[in-house]
């Protein structure tokens, strides 16, 4: 008996991943393939448009084989993706030139010009959004406007990331709410906003901004062209799709007002479902692809990171032993960290390798081990590491909890395949933490706005109840939460106590420090 599937692709911003699922939520099979990011000059980071696609097509074709299903019995396919950047198409329907990627930063002296003047207090006003240098048309559209207006020109249409995708796919031109509301949007009527294009300079451009429909609307069927390169059968539907932080809430199952996310990977992503589009400057608004809902964001620059690198320069012993007993080092770290008491006897970390962005910007910040004394073991800054983490976790939580309370959040990412990591976040902040099963969020997502293109659900909570399922409880023990709250206090305080400091380490690194020392003295 053939059984029927969905189809997610989720655009990353170097891994293009492709993952089918049932109508019930569950992952059958995955395929991925990498692209990679360029960097033309120093601080810019661009994509090849073209090679994106390859990777997707790639992707597609091997993850229906390692389904083992033919491709007629995959009846809705969606999209997520990376947000932000610009991608742009001529009037042929070809890449102008490389897309620009979020990670860009060759606009950095526009925002400090905008920091300056007053600018980005009146966009976050406007759109909710505090402007970073990649942050999408409303940046870099000045960019081009200065420094090659021809680029802007000679182009019919900006694209958001899996709209690229999905016109590959369809041939269609439209985007959703989720994407262009990170910078573009009106939140409160969910329309590009005329005051946005006047602060930033760019309505002379409005041209170029495409339609928007709902995430879960259909966006159009899968041309022939796309069918003979994916292996993908013609004539199917593909939904709108959305940016992936909304998918990923939505593969979470948040659909609802007051639920929450985090994801504990590379970075730390804290997010809030809120059926109020209030703007704080302590946050980020965004649509969410559920209607009439919104996510509140407020996301640390890093999160395991902090572990991997503590790992790969100081857990020799433990990559040895798991070596020995045919396991992951992070398994044999996981025990020796749930062996140290609370606190890290007395050993304090500040997770900040790669500068901070939220709930404070420091670009300047910097990781710090504090309180060490003689006594002081590796496991102990192990456990500190994921103490630091989840402080950041919680501080984060400060500031989404402006736009409301909760007491559950959703886990994701590599800190949730830790137990002693998820029981020490679930303590450290008081909630209780859920895992899903599957591990593809964003993806998952994408399925379940297929499905509704589809009809096989009535709205995003019926498709939630019935795609997404929690495999693991963490109940915050409150004893620890008491303790964990004097500790905060004091993370707090030495947080704020480093600001001058890390300005100044900065000041002597860069400015005095920039030529190494030859320690053999020649």
């Amino acid at each position: 008996m053939k059984k029927n599937y969905l189809l997610g692709i989720d655009v990353g911003t170097t891994m293009m991943k492709c993952v089918i699922f049932d109508f019930e939520g569950n992952e059958i099979a995955k395929s991925n393939h990498e692209s990679l990011i360029i960097h033309p000059k120093p601080g810019w980071a661009e994509q090849n448009m073209i090679d994106v696609w390859r990777a997707v097509t790639l992707s597609v074709k091997e993850a229906i084989v390692n389904a083992g299903i033919k491709s007629e019995e995959i009846k809705g396919i969606s999209l997520c993706a990376q947000g932000a950047g610009t991608w742009l198409i001529n009037e042929k329907g070809k890449p102008v030139r490389n897309a620009v990627s979020w990670l860009d930063g060759r606009a950095g002296y526009i925002i400090d010009k905008w920091q300056r003047n007053g600018t980005i207090n009146k966009l976050v006003e406007s759109c909710g959004l505090v402007y970073y240098s990649g942050s999408g048309p409303g940046i870099i559209f000045p960019w081009f406007i200065e420094n090659d207006p021809k680029v802007l020109e000679d182009s019919k249409t900006v694209f958001w990331p899996k709209d690229w995708v999905r016109y590959c796919l369809t041939g269609e031109i439209m985007t959703d709410e989720t994407d262009p509301s990170m910078g573009m949007l009106d939140p409160k009527t969910r329309k590009y906003s005329n005051t946005v294009l006047e602060v930033t300079g760019t309505k002379d451009f409005k041209r170029l901004l495409p339609a928007i429909k709902n995430s879960y609307e259909i966006g159009g069927k899968i041309t022939k062209s796309a069918a003979e390169i994916t292996g993908l059968k013609e004539g199917t539907p593909v939904a709108v799709g959305a940016w992936d932080c909304s998918s990923t809430a939505l593969g979470l199952g948040c659909a609802d007002a007051n639920e929450a996310f985090s994801i504990i990977g590379t970075a730390g992503i804290h997010m809030l479902v809120t059926d109020k589009p209030t703007i704080d400057k302590a946050y980020s608004l965004s649509c969410h692809t559920v209607p009439h809902q919104y996510l509140v964001h407020s996301m640390a620059m890093t999160a395991t990171n902090n572990l991997d690198w503590f790992a790969k320069e100081f857990c020799l012993e433990e990559a040895r032993e798991a070596a020995k007993r045919k396991t992951n080092k992070y398994k044999i770290i996981d025990e020796k960290v749930s062996k140290v008491a609370i606190g890290a006897n007395g050993v304090f970390y500040l997770p900040f390798l790669q500068g901070e962005r939220a709930p404070f910007v420091e670009p300047r910040a910097r990781g710090e081990f504090l309180g060490l004394g003689d006594w002081s073991t590796k496991e102990d800054l192990l456990r500190a590491v994921f103490e630091g983490v989840a402080l950041s976790t919680l501080h984060n939580y400060k500031a989404i909890e402006k736009a409301g309370n909760f007491e559950k959040v959703r886990l994701g990412g590599g800190g949730a395949k830790s137990d002693i990591w998820a029981q020490i976040i679930s303590d450290c902040t008081g909630k209780i933490m859920e895992v899903t099963s599957g591990s593809e969020y964003g993806a998952r997502g994408a399925a379940i706005n297929a499905a509704l293109m589809l009809g096989i659900y009535n709205n995003h909570k019926e498709a939630v109840n019935n795609m997404v399922k929690i495999k693991k409880t963490y109940v915050p023990n409150l004893k620890n939460t008491e303790i964990y709250k004097e500790i905060f206090d004091i993370y707090v305080k030495l947080v704020g106590s480093h600001m001058a400091l890390w300005s100044e380490m900065n000041q002597l690194v860069v400015e005095k420090l920039r030529t190494p020392i030859d320690i053999k003295g020649k």
